[in-house]
């Protein structure tokens, strides 16, 4: 937009000072050389008029030539007059080496011409800059040195300064009109320039607040932060959302890499993205979280000048809306990998268990024959039973998965009583544990309780979450896990509890995620909250799992209450 003035402050670009000896302004010294010359050309016609006797008035054509051609040379230059520095020098010194001839011719330091070096002096002083006027100023003494010189030496006098009256008074009247009229020139030109350079000055400040206004909304409407820092870590610039979300800096005011005080994933790993665009040139980033938002930091050197390390601008991007798309995106696939693959067990698992069902028929007509004593008749004929009854729910489940892979119609029961399920639980569970392992306490409280639940899918959800008491209380060495049920209103409440580790805080948000487990490799593959969970939604119900004070875990499940003698209702489940 202003790409024409490389001087405008910004932080967005290194900042430096304009040279000020541009080719314009070589070009304007150039006029006025020529103007300096028709001078000197006019005091030749005078003094070979014999107005001044005593001025070499062939030196002052030679200096007239000699000008002339360097201007001219100097105009044709093909790549230009010149700018910068040595450029400034080198108009200083040839405008005071023909100065100093032209006293010379003129009687020396006598002449009182001799204030032209003062003209020179503020000339030079404008345009080049301090460098420059030091030696203009040191060349200046030097000339006026060699002239007071040529007054003590007389082989090295070429003029004298003595006209007759009253060009006396005349030349020196136009030697103090021409030097107060040439520094009030070059003061003017001045003082034009330097409103210029305030007003272009101002304009620049409007466009560097408009853009930084345009930037400031942008990022605040994109929800990014942007700071800038310095090669050394120094913050020069930042919006209000780095402000937020940046290392706070330290006492001495540096900048610090967020891996040296959060928790942050950078790329390439274990490098501070920060000082490896600074010493690397290349871009860096960092992800961390700010409570349950994950943002992402990403840095760029910026340009620098010669071999100075750059500085290095950090954008602040909010990645939490894509981080979710990415794991939903994850857990679809998985949860269609996992369609597949279930869908190829049930296939393979019919047989077995068609099997396994008519065998346990078998085994419960034959232990009707046993010579045993009735009690133990009673404990095989319920192990056949519930072995029947298991592979019948399980028969359901892989047929459903090969027809339509959802789960079995719903069947809510309004009053179906609790501790039947429970101790259904119990034996699925407990019942090949061996001794030593977890025991299980059911409070009283569970027997007479009713609750409007599918009574298998109870069942399944109080399996997984006793599973898993036991295998929390085996990894600590609990002893015991409680089963307790309370109505609280129009809910009942089932709580699971266990003497484990309790939940690890890294998995406490992603309980009912599917896949999120702290288990090993193999020995978990994360549905079984996943599943309980929906399986309980599908009920009308909740399930929450929190901490137990000493240790050890607690899940509660809220399920409607049961009433007494209600008729049964039928529905699908939820998909």
């Amino acid at each position: 937009m202003m790409a024409s003035e490389p001087n405008r402050s910004s932080v967005f670009a290194d900042s430096f000072e304009r040279d000020d000896f541009t080719a314009d302004r070589i070009r304007w010294l150039i006029s006025l050389r020529w103007i300096a010359m028709a001078g000197v050309l006019v005091a030749t016609g005078f003094a070979a008029a014999g107005y001044f006797p005593g001025v070499a008035w062939p030196v002052f054509l030679a200096v007239v030539a000699a000008g002339s051609v360097y201007n001219y040379l100097l105009l044709r230059r093909a790549p230009g007059p010149g700018t910068g520095q040595r450029a400034a020098v080198s108009q200083a010194l040839v405008d005071l080496v023909l100065l100093t001839v032209v006293l010379w011719a003129a009687g020396g330091i006598s002449s009182p011409f001799i204030g032209f070096y003062v003209f020179h002096l503020a000339l030079i002083g404008i345009l080049g800059g301090p460098g420059a006027t030091l030696i203009a100023t040191a060349a200046a003494f030097a000339g006026a040195g060699f002239l007071a010189l040529t007054e003590w030496l007389t082989a090295l006098k070429i003029g004298t300064w003595d006209p007759a009256p009253p060009w006396d008074t005349i030349a020196n009247v136009a030697a103090f009109m021409t030097t107060v009229g040439a520094v009030a020139y070059v003061v003017l030109h001045a003082v034009r320039e330097l409103r210029d350079r305030e007003r272009a000055l101002g304009r620049a400040r409007d466009q560097a607040e408009l853009e930084y206004q345009v930037i400031s909304n942008t990022l605040d409407e994109l929800q990014a932060g942007l700071e800038v820092v310095s090669a050394d870590g120094e913050i020069e610039w930042r919006n209000r959302l780095a402000d937020e979300l940046a290392p706070t800096p330290t006492d001495e005011g540096i900048w610090e890499c967020p891996v040296a005080s959060r928790r942050c994933e950078t790329t390439p790993a274990g490098l501070c993205p920060v000082w490896r665009a600074r010493d690397e040139g290349a871009e860096g980033r960092c992800r961390f979280s700010v409570g349950e938002r994950w943002f992402e930091m990403l840095s760029f050197p910026l340009a620098s000048r010669g071999g100075d390390e750059p500085r290095i601008m950090n954008l602040y991007v909010d990645r939490t809306e894509i981080l979710l798309a990415e794991r939903r995106l994850l857990h679809a696939e998985r949860l269609a990998s996992l369609g597949r693959v279930a869908q190829g067990v049930a296939h393979e698992l019919n047989t077995p268990l068609a099997t396994i069902r008519t065998l346990a028929a078998d085994m419960r007509e034959a232990i009707k024959l046993l010579e045993v004593d009735d009690a133990l008749r009673s404990d095989l004929a319920e192990s056949a039973a519930l072995i029947r009854d298991e592979t019948g729910r399980l028969g359901q489940i892989t047929h459903s998965l090969l027809t339509g892979g959802t789960l079995p119609r719903l069947r809510l029961d309004s009053a179906a009583r609790l501790s039947p399920i429970v101790e259904r639980a119990r034996a699925l569970v407990f019942a090949g544990m061996k001794e030593g392992g977890p025991k299980l306490e059911i409070d009283e409280s569970v027997d007479e309780m009713l609750v409007a639940a599918d009574p298998d899918r109870l069942l399944q959800v109080l399996v997984n979450l006793l599973q898993n008491a036991v295998d929390a209380n085996r990894e600590s060495g609990g002893r015991l896990v409680w089963l307790s049920a309370e109505r609280r209103g129009s809910l009942v409440h089932i709580v699971v509890e266990d003497e484990g580790t309790g939940l690890d805080r890294s998995i406490q948000g992603r309980l009912f995620e599917p896949f999120a487990t702290t288990k090993p490799p193999g020995e978990g593959t994360g549905l079984g909250l996943y599943a309980s969970y929906m399986l309980v939604q599908t009920m009308g119900g909740d399930l929450t799992i929190e901490n137990r004070k000493p240790r050890g875990a607690c899940a509660r499940i809220k399920l409607p209450a049961g009433l007494a003698k209600a008729p049964r209702v039928h529905h699908r489940a939820l998909p």
